[in-house]
């Protein structure tokens, strides 16, 4: 597994395989008309941004702090995550 700052230096392509293969899915919202997935992977979260419109991964952000996790806290159970 890479860790978050391997994961930030990955082209974009490569980005989307590694959440593929070895991220968890974790939850997903709508808002303004677009998409987010939250994924966890190798103790980092990451967050993909969907354009329905577009039908394309506008963004891809990975984290670690806490203060993103606002908009999934109550979809998800952080004390049941191995982190």
């Amino acid at each position: 597994m890479i860790s978050i700052k391997d994961f930030n230096t990955l082209p974009f392509d490569k980005k989307c395989d590694f959440i593929t293969v070895f991220a968890d899915y974790l939850a997903h919202r709508t808002d303004d008309g677009h998409k987010y997935y939250l994924y966890h992977m190798n103790g980092y979260f990451i967050e993909v941004i969907f354009i329905p419109s577009h039908k394309r991964v506008a963004q891809i952000k990975a984290f670690t702090s806490m203060k993103h996790m606002g908009p999934y806290l109550s979809q998800i159970k952080i004390d049941e995550l191995c982190l």
